[in-house]
C-alpha cells in the first residue's frame, strides 16, 4: 500500500496548521486516498496505475480542488485569542463567508441567475400589492389627527325592512346631532352633486361638486392655499360662492373674487384649496355652502339624503361617542315614537375604515395569495438547496474535520441564501415598480388612498425584512440538512454511490409537499373567485345591453325655474333623438341600472291599514320613465300594460311596478288596478298600478333586484323628485358610440347650455358593476398559476434528481428483470404518492380559505365540490407529467453502463 502522509503533508505546507491539527488532516485525507486507491484496485486497475491516479485526482483537480479551499477557510475557524475582540472577528467570518458565497454562485451561473430571477418575482410581487395596502389600509389619513375623524350614518334594524346598512342622515337629525352629542368638537355635512359650469367661453360642462356646510373644512383640520371658505351666514343668504379646487388638477385658474357659473348661476370664488387636497373623490373641484333644513315636520325628518363627519374631542374615545348617539336614539324613540319605534338610530365608525369600505377584504385577500406564493418560491428553492447542498457533503466533512464546528457551516450555507436573497429584493425593487404601474392600470376605478400609491419609503423597509425572512426561510432547511448529517462518516463513503440519507429524502420530499399544499389552497381560491365573477356575468340584469348609448341631461333651476317646463324641454330632446338617423329606440329614466339605485321612498296601499310602528314598511324604489324606456331596455312586460304617451301631464297618474314589488306586496292577489300613496298620506295624489315588469338590477350586479315602482316622467307625482336630471337611452343596430355628436347636436338645437355628461356604453357600466371581481379574480389566477407551476417544477425536480441518484438501483432493478413498466410505476407512484399527500394536507386548508373569502364571493359556495374536483384533477394531471418525463429517462437507463459506472 502507497506511504499518503508525504503526500498530503507537501500539498498542506501553505496552510500553516499547528502540528496537532496538521496530523488529523493528514489521517482523514489519507484515509480518503487509500480509499480511492481501494476502489479503483476493485475496478481492475493495477496497484501502479490505482496510485498515480489517485494522487492525480487529489493534486489536479478532483479532490484537491473540492477541498482546498475549504481548507483554506476552516483556518479562520479557530477560537478567539485572548484579548481579542468578538465582533471584529465575526465581522470578518461574516465578510469571509459572503466573498466565499459570491465565489460558489459564480461558478454555477444558471443557478444563480434562476434564483435570482425567482425571488425577484415573489419579493416584487408582495412589494406591489403591499404599497396598494400601504397607502390604502394602513397610510394615515392626510388630515391633521386623521384617527379622531369619524363617519356618521343612521341605520334601520333589519326588522324593520330597510336593508341599506348605511343611511344619510336627515336635517332634523343632523340638528340634534350637533346639539346633543357632545363628544365631537364639531360636526359636519355634505353631499354630491353634479352641476352645470359654464367658462368665460360660454361653453358648459358637467362637473361634480360638493355642498357642504361651513363646519366641514374645519372637522378636516384644512385650510385653504388662498382666499377662505365659506360661513353659515352665506350659506343662510342663498347667494353662491365657491371654493375651487387648486389649478393644477382643474385646468383652470380663478382669481379670489372672479365669477363662475354653476347651473347658471353666478357664484364669486372665495377660496383655493392646496394642491392634492381631496375628500372621498378626487373628481370634485368645487365646493358650495349646503343649506340644511331643520325645521320638524314628519316629512323632513324621513328624508335621510345628509352625509356627515364629526371630529372627536380630545380624550374622548370612540365607545364613549357611541354611548351618547345610543343615548340619542332613546331620545328619538321617545320623542318620534312613529319614525324611530321601527329601529332607525346613528351609528358612527372611523372615517378611514369607512372610507375603505369593501376593499379591504379584496386587498387582503390579495396580500394573502402573493404572501402564499413567496412562501412557495421559497419552498421551491430551498428544495434545490437541499438538492445542492447534498452535492457539497465532502467540502463540509472536510470543513468539520478541520475544526469548523456546525453553526459555522450553517451560517455559511444561511449566508449563501441572504445573499440570494439580497440580490433577488435588489431586482425585485423595478419588478415592483413595474407590477404596481400594472396593477394600478388594471384596477377599476379609484382605490380609496388619501396619497399617491408609489414604492415609498415603507415598502422599502418592507422589502429589506423579506429579504431576511426570506434568506432565512431558504437557508436554515439545507444547513440543517447539510450540516446535520454524519460528516465524519462522509470521508469515508463514497459520494457517486450514495443516493442521500433519509433525512434529505425526507426534507425534499416534505418541502415538494409543502409546494403542493400551498398551491391546492390558491388553485381553490382562485377558481372559486373565477367561477363567482363568470356567474356574475351570467347574472340576468333584467335588460339589454348590446347596441345602447347612454348619456345624462340636467335642466338646472336658474336656467328653467319652472320644473314641469323643464320636462317638457328634456321630452323635446327626447323626440329629436328618436329621429336622429340609425337610432331605432330612444327612452329616458331618472336613474340609471346598475349604476344608481334611486330614491327609495315609503309608499301606503289604499284600503289597507299602514304598517304598525316597529313593522317593515312598505318600500320600494322610485323611477321616472318614458314610455319608450322599456323598449329602449328591452324590459319585459309581465302583465297590463306599459307607461304610454297618453299618460301625460294632467292626466290620471299610473305606474307600473316589478315583480319583486308585487311579489313582496300583493302576494296572491293581482296588483293592476290598486292604488298607492306616498306620504304625507294626505296630501299625496292617488296612484294607480296599470303594469307588473320584469326585474332589473339597479344597485349593481351583485345585488337581488330591488322592488321598483315606475311613474311616467310627464306627471313627476312625487315631490321633491322635479325630473330636471334624466338618463337618456338610445338603442341602435349600428356603433353606438358613432351617435354621441348627433346627440350633442340635438341636445345643442333644444338649448345650446345644456351639456352631455357621463358619455358611455351601457355595455362599460355593466363591466364597471363587475370590475372589482373581475380585478381579484385576475389577479389571483395570475398568483394561483405561478404557484402551481413552481409547485410543479418543484415536483419535477426532485424525481428527476431522484432518478439521477438511484441509476445504480434501476440498473439492478433493470439487470433482474424488472421491465419499463415497473420502472415506470415506481417513479410515477413516488411522484403521485407526493401529490396526493399535497392533496390531503391542502384541502382542508382551502377549505377555511375560502370560507373566509363569503364576502367577496357572488353565487358560488365558497365550499363548491366541483371546484374542489378541478383543483385536484390539475393537480393530478401535473403530478402525472411532472413523474412520467423522469420516468421516461429511468427507463432509459442501461444497466450494464450503469453498473459499471458504479
Amino acid at each position: 500500500m502507497p506511504e499518503w502522509a508525504s503526500h498530503v503533508r507537501s500539498r498542506l505546507a501553505s496552510l500553516r496548521l499547528s502540528p496537532a491539527r496538521e496530523n488529523e488532516i493528514v489521517d482523514e485525507l489519507s484515509q480518503h486516498l487509500d480509499d480511492r486507491w481501494r476502489e479503483l484496485i476493485a475496478g481492475g486497475a493495477s496497484p501502479e496505475d490505482a496510485t498515480r491516479i489517485a494522487l492525480a485526482d487529489f493534486r489536479d483537480g478532483g479532490t484537491l480542488a473540492r477541498h482546498l479551499a475549504p481548507l483554506r477557510q476552516a483556518r479562520h475557524d479557530t477560537p478567539i485569542p485572548a484579548g481579542g475582540t468578538p465582533g471584529r472577528y465575526l465581522f470578518n467570518d461574516l465578510c469571509q463567508d459572503l466573498r466565499f458565497a459570491s465565489r460558489t454562485l459564480r461558478k454555477q451561473p444558471g443557478f444563480a441567475i434562476a434564483a435570482v430571477l425567482t425571488l425577484a418575482l415573489g419579493i416584487g410581487s408582495n412589494a406591489a400589492i403591499f404599497a396598494v395596502i400601504n397607502a390604502v389600509l394602513l397610510r394615515p389619513l392626510p388630515f391633521p389627527n386623521g384617527d379622531r375623524l369619524v363617519a356618521l350614518y343612521s341605520r334601520f334594524l333589519p326588522s324593520s325592512g330597510y336593508d341599506f346598512p348605511f343611511f344619510g342622515l336627515s336635517g332634523p337629525e343632523f340638528a340634534d346631532l350637533q346639539r346633543r352629542v357632545t363628544a365631537f368638537t364639531s360636526v359636519a355635512a355634505y353631499d354630491f352633486s353634479s352641476r352645470n359650469l359654464t367658462g368665460p367661453d360660454g361653453t358648459a360642462e358637467r362637473v361634480l361638486t360638493m355642498p357642504v356646510t361651513a363646519q366641514f373644512f374645519d372637522v378636516l383640520g384644512v385650510r385653504p392655499a388662498r382666499g377662505r371658505t365659506f360661513t353659515d351666514a352665506e350659506a343662510q343668504r342663498g347667494g353662491c360662492v365657491a371654493v375651487i379646487a387648486d389649478s393644477s388638477s382643474t385646468g383652470t385658474n380663478h382669481a379670489i373674487g372672479s365669477r363662475i357659473r354653476l347651473d347658471d348661476a353666478p357664484c364669486e370664488v372665495i377660496g383655493v384649496m392646496p394642491a392634492g387636497f381631496t375628500f372621498r373623490d378626487d373628481a370634485v373641484k368645487v365646493w358650495t355652502p349646503l343649506t340644511i333644513d331643520r325645521s320638524e315636520t314628519s316629512i323632513n325628518r324621513q328624508s335621510h339624503n345628509l352625509l356627515a363627519i364629526a371630529r372627536l374631542r380630545d380624550g374622548i374615545a370612540g365607545e364613549q361617542a357611541q354611548g351618547q348617539l345610543q343615548s340619542l336614539h332613546a331620545y328619538w324613540s321617545e320623542t318620534y315614537p312613529d319614525h324611530y319605534a321601527k329601529g332607525h338610530f346613528a351609528i358612527g365608525r372611523p372615517l378611514h375604515e369607512d372610507l375603505v369600505g369593501d376593499q379591504r377584504d379584496a386587498l387582503l385577500l390579495l396580500g394573502g395569495a402573493v404572501l402564499a406564493v413567496l412562501l412557495i418560491v421559497c419552498v421551491n428553492l430551498s428544495a434545490l438547496l437541499v438538492s445542492r447542498g447534498e452535492a457539497r457533503r465532502r467540502e463540509f466533512a472536510v470543513r468539520h474535520a478541520l475544526g469548523a464546528d456546525r453553526r459555522r457551516l450553517i451560517r455559511q450555507l444561511v449566508v449563501e441564501a441572504l445573499l440570494l436573497a439580497s440580490i433577488g429584493g435588489a431586482a425585485g425593487v423595478f419588478v415592483a415598480n413595474a407590477a404596481l404601474a400594472g396593477l394600478l392600470k388594471l384596477y377599476p376605478g379609484r382605490l380609496p388612498a388619501p396619497q399617491p400609491i408609489s414604492v415609498d419609503t415603507l415598502t422599502l423597509l418592507y422589502i429589506g425584512a423579506l429579504v431576511i425572512v426570506v434568506g432565512a426561510l431558504v437557508g436554515i432547511v439545507p444547513a440543517m440538512t447539510a450540516a446535520g448529517s454524519r460528516l465524519q462518516d462522509t470521508l469515508r463513503s463514497d459520494s457517486r454511490t450514495a443516493t442521500g440519507s433519509r433525512r434529505l429524502v425526507f426534507a425534499r420530499s416534505a418541502l415538494v409537499v409543502a409546494q403542493l399544499a400551498l398551491s391546492v389552497v390558491l388553485l381553490a381560491g382562485a377558481l372559486v373567485l373565477t367561477r363567482s365573477y363568470w356567474d356574475l356575468r351570467r347574472v340576468d340584469l333584467g335588460l339589454q345591453t348590446e347596441g345602447i348609448l347612454t348619456f345624462d341631461v340636467f335642466v338646472p333651476p336658474a336656467r328653467q325655474s319652472d320644473p314641469a317646463v323643464a320636462r317638457r324641454t328634456l321630452a323635446a330632446i327626447e323626440t329629436r333623438l328618436a329621429t336622429m338617423p340609425g337610432v331605432t329606440a330612444a327612452g329616458a329614466v331618472s336613474a340609471l341600472p346598475l349604476a344608481s339605485g334611486g330614491g327609495r321612498d315609503d309608499f301606503i296601499i289604499e284600503g289597507r291599514a299602514a304598517p304598525p310602528p316597529g313593522s317593515p314598511r312598505w318600500n320600494a324604489g322610485y323611477v321616472m320613465a318614458t314610455p319608450d324606456l322599456f323598449r329602449a331596455f328591452g324590459i319585459p312586460l309581465k302583465r297590463g300594460r306599459l307607461i304610454a304617451d297618453s299618460d301625460a301631464a294632467g292626466a290620471p297618474l299610473v305606474a307600473v311596478i316589478n315583480e319583486t314589488a308585487a311579489r313582496l306586496y300583493w302576494a296572491g292577489d293581482n296588483p293592476i288596478g290598486k292604488r298607492i300613496r306616498y306620504y304625507p298620506r294626505e296630501t299625496s295624489p292617488s296612484i294607480q298600478i296599470v303594469g307588473v315588469v320584469g326585474d332589473v338590477r339597479w344597485e349593481g350586479a351583485r345585488t337581488a333586484a330591488p322592488p321598483s315602482i315606475f311613474v311616467p316622467f310627464a306627471q313627476a307625482p312625487r315631490p321633491p323628485y322635479e325630473g330636471r336630471s334624466m338618463t337618456f337611452i338610445l338603442r341602435t343596430p349600428e356603433r353606438p358610440l358613432a351617435l354621441a355628436s348627433s346627440a350633442r347636436a340635438a341636445v345643442a338645437s333644444s338649448d345650446s347650455g345644456l351639456p352631455l355628461a357621463n358619455v358611455r356604453l351601457m355595455e362599460e357600466v355593466v363591466a364597471d358593476a363587475v370590475n372589482q371581481p373581475r380585478f381579484t379574480a385576475i389577479v389571483m389566477t395570475f398568483f394561483a398559476s405561478a404557484a402551481f407551476a413552481l409547485a410543479a417544477i418543484g415536483l419535477y425536480g426532485i424525481l428527476a434528481y431522484t432518478v439521477q441518484q438511484r441509476i445504480r438501483e434501476i440498473g439492478v432493478r433493470v439487470a433482474l428483470g424488472a421491465g419499463r413498466r415497473d420502472i415506470v410505476r415506481l417513479i410515477v407512484g413516488n411522484g403521485m404518492a407526493l401529490a396526493l399527500i399535497g392533496v390531503v394536507i391542502g384541502i382542508p386548508a382551502a377549505l377555511l380559505a375560502t370560507r373566509m373569502m363569503g364576502s367577496v364571493l357572488t353565487g358560488v359556495a365558497s365550499t363548491d365540490p366541483l371546484t374542489y374536483l378541478a383543483v385536484v384533477a390539475l393537480l393530478a394531471v401535473s403530478a402525472f407529467l411532472a413523474s412520467y418525463l423522469p420516468a421516461r429517462r429511468a427507463t432509459r437507463v442501461d444497466p450494464l453502463v450503469a453498473l459499471r459506472t458504479e
